[in-house]
């Protein structure tokens, strides 16, 4: 290998292990949030759900209520209606009419039992109504609570990382501009598969990461520092950070 591509590789390899350190921060970042982002993105999408969905009651209940006003009313007229076709029974002088009579209170009799079993319906599906607003306010009410502690706990998280993550960042995209487009998908890919980690240090004469052990020669030439090598049991790129002779 010529001095120029030794001196390539020697610079990517470091590039690599630099842009790895700063992974392995952000991943320890993340982990001091913990699930707490996702905590308060599913509370936000509930308490949402929950008052979206008692908005549609809500104006359920306005219609029912507006409904059962023109049903009580429609009753007292049907009512009123009655009564005077009983009165007018008192009135006829032939059986047809008599008949005739008879067949419209029958018909009104119907129509106020109609109205009126209708309006029972109504009443109930209100209190239903009303039951779900209730309980769903009260899961806005506990969900909220707990939604407001993890936001603030969250907060704090980030008070105490933001300025870190943004530095660390900025330098891995410094990092990877200076990476060769090759060496940095095979990272990606590694560090996907890998649980985040792509770069590793030898250690005990073995791969860092599945502990596999490495022929002597492998070992000289890793510690050398100036080319690319993958772990052959696992892929993961290996380099000695010097902290074993």
């Amino acid at each position: 290998m010529s001095k120029v591509a030794k001196e390539f590789m020697k610079d990517t390899l470091n590039q690599l292990i630099k842009l790895q350190e700063i992974d392995s921060r952000l991943l320890e970042i993340n982990e001091l949030k913990g699930d707490l982002p996702v905590k308060v993105e599913e509370q936000e999408i509930e308490v949402t759900q929950y008052a979206e969905e008692n908005t549609v009651k809500t104006e359920r209940i306005q219609e029912i209520d507006q409904e059962c006003r023109k049903r009580s009313s429609d009753i007292d007229d049907y009512s009123a209606k009655l009564g005077k076709y009983r009165d007018q029974l008192y009135l006829v002088t032939s059986n047809k009419e008599y008949d005739a009579l008879n067949t419209e209170i029958d018909h009104m009799k119907q129509t106020i039992s109609g109205s009126e079993t209708v309006l029972l319906e109504l009443e109930e599906e209100k209190i239903q109504l009303e039951e779900l607003l209730k309980s769903n306010s009260n899961k806005i009410e506990t969900i909220g609570e707990a939604l407001k502690k993890n936001k603030e706990e969250l907060e704090s998280a980030l008070s105490e990382t933001d300025s870190e993550e943004k530095k660390l960042l900025k330098s891995r995209k410094n990092s990877i501009s200076k990476i060769d487009k090759r060496y940095f998908n095979t990272y990606e890919r590694i560090r996907s598969a890998r649980d985040g980690v792509a770069m590793i240090s030898i250690t005990r004469k073995a791969c860092g990461s599945c502990y596999s052990q490495l022929p002597q020669q492998t070992l000289i030439e890793i510690k050398q520092n100036d080319r690319m090598f993958n772990c052959a049991i696992c892929g993961t790129f290996l380099f000695w950070d010097g902290a074993e002779d």
